[in-house]
């Protein structure tokens, strides 16, 4: 498992549409954009909506009912092996949104690398009590959720928990994206703090990361103008390189702050500085004048600032054009 240090996760979510084939393409495309690991919705749909509820909404291309919908768009048990066989083999992390105990159970059949809470099932403690048992890494997105509540998950996993910053709005405008809060949850909390992007485009995501986020999650999908809640707010192949090249570049991008300047750019030094040459044939005993001198690369030990101590001194020997001036040339 990784350390979460500059960690991006491409939450597939629901965003396969209930295609189990959508579901490999977006693996194998997450792990080219380099993200860490992804994450899928683990559900029942019974527990997200009511059957009994009969109003239609026009969510995937026809109007349906909630529980309609979340039942087509839902994790089947049999594709769970294959998922985790093929992240095991592509080697990217595999985490589930976790809804409910039952959906949770059918995880022992698998091998997985974390447990995500998300947003609306922070008051679930019933759930964590079962979730505690699997002795993997917990994040917990805070959307909705006061201080009070945050502190209440974060004693109950005794402090080994990850914590996102999060806004609960589908899309979220750039205005209401708050990522100030994450330096005052990095303040108040003694564990790694992330950020769960719902934003449109990859400026939300890049900023958290500047401002000390170690987990990015992002929605990833194949294409953002599929039907779907997600796919609008979503990362698609490109977004996803982008913000996984910065994020895993930033290192280098930052080196290590010293004022000098390193051999390579020492050896750059000698071939872009100018130094003092001559500027045409000049005879011994020559007085040096301002036209006799050029100001040129390469540098040759000779800063153009030098050119005063030439001035009025008499050449101790013939020079030709272009040969590098030195103070042994003056008498």
């Amino acid at each position: 498992m990784k350390a979460f240090n500059n960690y991006i996760i491409a939450e597939i979510g629901i965003n396969h549409n209930g295609k189990f084939n959508n579901i490999i393409k977006l693996i194998n495309l997450a792990k080219k954009a380099g993200a860490d690991a992804v994450k899928f919705q683990l559900f029942k749909p019974e527990t997200l909506s009511n059957l009994k509820d009969l109003k239609r909404y026009k969510i995937l291309k026809k109007s349906e009912t909630l529980f309609k919908f979340w039942n087509r768009v839902k994790i089947k048990k049999e594709w769970l092996r294959k998922i985790s066989n093929v992240c095991k083999k592509n080697k990217i992390e595999l985490g589930f949104s976790v809804f409910d105990k039952e959906s949770l159970n059918l995880l022992k059949e698998i091998n997985f690398d974390f447990i995500k809470i998300a947003s609306s099932d922070i008051n679930d403690f019933d759930l964590f009590s079962e979730i505690k048992k699997y002795n993997k890494p917990v994040i917990a997105s805070t959307g909705m959720a006061n201080i009070r509540e945050i502190k209440k998950i974060y004693n109950f996993f005794d402090k080994k928990i990850y914590i996102l910053h999060c806004v609960s709005l589908y899309p979220t405008l750039l205005k209401d994206i708050n990522l100030n809060r994450i330096k005052k949850l990095s303040k108040i909390f003694n564990c790694k703090i992330g950020f769960s992007d719902h934003s449109i485009g990859i400026l939300a995501a890049i900023k958290a990361f500047e401002l000390g986020a170690n987990i990015i999650e992002k929605h990833f999908t194949l294409k953002k103008n599929m039907n779907g809640p997600d796919h609008k707010s979503s990362a698609d192949f490109n977004d996803l390189k982008q913000i996984c090249f910065y994020v895993k570049k930033n290192k280098s991008l930052l080196g290590n702050g010293k004022i000098f300047p390193s051999n390579k750019e020492l050896k750059m030094k000698k071939f872009c500085r100018k130094g003092l040459y001559a500027k045409n044939d000049i005879k011994k005993g020559h007085i040096f004048l301002q036209k006799n001198i050029i100001i040129r690369r390469p540098y040759n030990g000779l800063d153009p600032e030098k050119i005063s101590i030439f001035l009025g001194k008499k050449n101790k020997k013939n020079l030709i054009e272009g040969q590098s001036l030195k103070k042994a040339n003056i008498s």
